[in-house]
């Protein structure tokens, strides 16, 4: 009796401690923010998440979103587009279409040379670059100056410039804390606004873990409208409010899901944000679980958006998660279990593609998906001729 009241005591010990070592996780990597919402929507029954019908595929959007740093360096980025070139035109969607990434590059940064080896991808049609931006203590005045700057010095290459004459780009704030919502690495509270009027069409900033500026919902696509308060994005809006004029731009996030891991380091729960980096390569299992977190606009519960992220030219280590051995089988594990034309179709995308998406899904469109990449925010002058032969 006395072996099994001491067994119950080292059992509930150690209970108590994987609690407190679990609460001390949340509170010191701010998971707060967001559990709330992932529990909610968790619990939602499946028919609530999932009411496609048997008969109709299930369309998947796979987009690259990456923090695009290569500090200035010609070589490193020459490099990186070689070695993208031979891994996009190895993966093919449904249409034939190549892999195709994003590049935020920052407009702190303009380098001539950078630039002109990644006009040379888009012409290839692999891709299209957008804005990405690192700030502290700005105004909205001081902010705007160098905007009107670096615009421009990115639109000489084709760049954020449609090929209707608009400027449009789609945004990362760089340090994550866009509208000041962490408190630093900005200063700019009516950065939504701001953004807007310079031709932004939507943030894809987000999920943004350990961080204060994560939105208090997750696996979402939805409108955000400026306030006076910082993290104005912190409420949600209706998309079509873009239309109406009663919103500033879309909010794009990318999955989060709490996985079960033996890694005991995360207390045998992996909290997946999509970030691909090397201590969490991208592989078949993180697949599943970013298409399983099922993003979607209500309108269209049957197209699902895929948003991976990553720092892909910050260093040789982050180079090869995103060129390497560890993202093909990746992309090999989209095509094989997600590309079989009766259950899922799969689509390989850019930012500006998937927003154009999101909003005709808002519409609440019919037919072939392909039909609105270029709905409404036409193709960039440097990627007009994107869709081209994978030979």
């Amino acid at each position: 009796m006395a072996n099994v009241k001491r067994g119950s005591v080292l059992v509930l010990a150690l209970v108590v401690l994987y609690l407190s070592a679990t609460a001390a996780r949340v509170y010191a990597r701010q998971y707060y923010i967001f559990l709330p919402d992932y529990i909610r929507t968790s619990l939602q029954p499946s028919s609530a998440r999932d009411d496609r019908t048997s008969s109709a595929p299930t369309h998947i959007f796979f987009l690259f979103v990456d923090h695009f740093e290569p500090d200035w360096s010609v070589e490193r980025t020459t490099q990186w587009a070689q070695r993208y070139r031979a891994l996009a035109r190895r993966h093919l969607d449904s249409s034939g279409r190549p892999a195709q990434h994003t590049w935020f590059y920052p407009g702190d940064q303009i380098d001539d040379g950078v630039l002109g080896v990644l006009q040379s991808l888009m012409r290839d049609g692999l891709g299209e670059v957008e804005f990405h931006f690192h700030h502290d203590g700005d105004t909205a005045e001081t902010l705007a100056l160098s905007w009107k700057y670096a615009i421009p010095e990115m639109q000489k290459f084709g760049f954020m410039k449609t090929v209707d004459g608009r400027t449009a780009f789609a945004f990362i704030h760089g340090n994550e804390s866009l509208d000041d919502s962490s408190g630093e690495y900005c200063g700019v509270r009516d950065e939504l606004r701001l953004l807007h009027d310079f031709g932004c069409f939507a943030d894809f900033t987000f999920p943004a873990l350990f961080n204060a500026a994560q939105p208090p919902t997750v696996n979402s696509i939805y409108a955000a409208r400026d306030d006076a308060s910082p993290k104005s994005y912190r409420i949600q809006w209706p998309l079509l409010d873009l239309k109406s004029g009663g919103a500033d731009l879309m909010i794009f996030q990318g999955p989060i899901v709490l996985a079960p891991t033996w890694n005991m380091r995360r207390l045998f729960i992996d909290v997946d944000d999509a970030n691909i980096h090397p201590a969490m390569p991208a592989n078949p299992a993180r697949v599943r679980r970013w298409v399983n977190a099922r993003i979607h606009v209500p309108q269209r519960p049957d197209w699902i958006f895929v948003k991976v992220f990553a720092h892909g030219a910050s260093s040789a280590e982050d180079m090869d998660e995103v060129l390497g051995d560890h993202f093909d089988s990746a992309l090999t594990e989209l095509e094989r279990h997600y590309n079989d034309g009766e259950q899922y179709v799969l689509h390989y995308v850019t930012a500006r593609e998937a927003y154009n998406l999101a909003m005709a899904a808002a519409s609440g469109v019919t037919g072939d998906p392909t039909m609105y990449f270029d709905r409404e925010i036409k193709p960039y002058v440097a990627s007009a001729a994107r869709r081209v032969s994978p030979d």
